[in-house]
């Protein structure tokens, strides 16, 4: 499915009010463990430095900064001003920024990882955006994503694919108030990739030592990569 920047923007703006509490309701609550998991992985440490890419309200990006501490630096940067509003209401104190992930407006080898969560799929070339994110982590810095993973085969891929079909715009349009946008977030699970091509995406945008640990049962990637 194509990626329309600005209909994808305008659609996660809608629904950016609710966005922690519909994804909190559809995970089971799980989704603040993938987080944490994923911030444990950059590595990253007291006085580093962290760029959290499609941070949406900034569940990520915190607990990106619990790690670095008051010495350290995080940023998170989306293209939704709704989703940074959201973030800034909740940690005034910390760096929002509104931007393009398929061009960073940082210098080359300013952080120490770099993170996206559940974005991937919605950047119109998600290799470029996987190239950006290395330009601008020095060398010896790392990679994470969190991504969904194609439903697997048997039981649990199907039963996986049921409930992102039929389940997951029912429940996310009744919380959100916007059936529209979770329709839309449940159609893209076509897009969704098996592990070998997520891993190969990395690659191919110049991540090394690439490797992937599956979640909840395998429909959840949580990818790292070395610069």
């Amino acid at each position: 499915m194509a990626r329309d920047p600005i209909a994808v923007r305008g659609m996660f703006d809608r629904i950016a009010w609710r966005y922690d509490l519909v994804n909190t309701v559809l995970s089971g609550g799980t989704d603040q463990l993938w987080r944490r998991a994923a911030a444990r992985a950059t590595a990253v440490t007291e006085g580093g430095a962290a760029l959290d890419v499609a941070c949406g309200t900034g569940a990520l990006t915190r607990a990106l900064a619990r790690r670095v501490g008051p010495s350290g630096r995080v940023v998170g940067l989306d293209f939704s001003s709704g989703m940074l509003d959201g973030a800034r209401r909740r940690s005034p104190g910390m760096t929002w920024v509104q931007g393009d992930a398929l061009e960073l407006p940082f210098a080359d080898g300013e952080f120490d990882a770099a993170t996206i969560a559940f974005g991937l799929r919605n950047l119109a070339d998600p290799t470029r955006g996987l190239a950006e994110m290395r330009r601008v982590v020095r060398p010896g810095g790392r990679l994470v994503v969190l991504e969904f993973l194609r439903p697997p085969d048997g039981p649990v891929g199907r039963a996986y694919r049921l409930y992102l079909t039929r389940v997951l715009p029912v429940l996310g349009g009744r919380v959100s108030g916007d059936v529209a946008a979770y329709r839309y977030l449940s159609q893209t699970v076509d897009s969704y990739l098996p592990p070998a091509q997520l891993t190969a995406l990395a690659g191919a945008a110049g991540w090394s030592r690439v490797s992937l640990q599956k979640l909840n049962l395998g429909t959840v990637a949580l990818m790292t990569g070395s610069h």
